[in-house]
């Protein structure tokens, strides 16, 4: 009986590396501040200004006074483009929905195209007039 418990502990057990990000995920770990940002058409640059966005596991948190939002990050480095799904908890501007998007992670940069809107993910890096799409541009916060 003793050991059939050890046994049923070991395979139950939840795995230390199971937790812990690959691949792009473990690359996007740490804070990033706001570079650049369009929706919808329109320059934003000064509208964002101090925005930063924190990665943890698969956790963000956007710090934007009171538009801040947090939630769970999933990517999918393999695609092509490559895609990323933030999903939202209980607060912020876009509570409870998911933002399907593209993104782009080359060094101390990440470029973000999210649909703000719709289920719909974007194809291309742009966030034309008239679409719910936002395109941001994040530096890496340097210690």
């Amino acid at each position: 009986m003793l050991r059939t418990a050890s046994i049923l502990l070991v395979l139950l057990a939840p795995s230390a590396s199971a937790a812990e990000p690959e691949g792009d995920l473990k690359a996007l770990q740490g804070t990033w501040l706001i570079e650049d940002a369009k929706l919808g058409g329109r320059d934003h640059k000064d509208d964002f200004k101090g925005m930063k966005l924190t990665i943890t596991d698969d956790k963000y948190v956007i710090d934007f006074g009171e538009n801040s939002d947090k939630g769970t990050i999933k990517v999918d480095g393999a695609k092509k483009p490559k895609q990323i799904d933030l999903s939202t908890r209980d607060k912020g501007p876009f509570k409870g929905r998911a933002l399907p998007g593209i993104y782009e992670l080359k060094d101390d940069t990440v470029v973000l195209c999210l649909n703000s809107e719709k289920p719909d993910r974007p194809t291309a890096f742009e966030a034309k007039a008239k679409t719910p799409l936002m395109l941001l541009t994040f530096k890496r916060e340097k210690k």
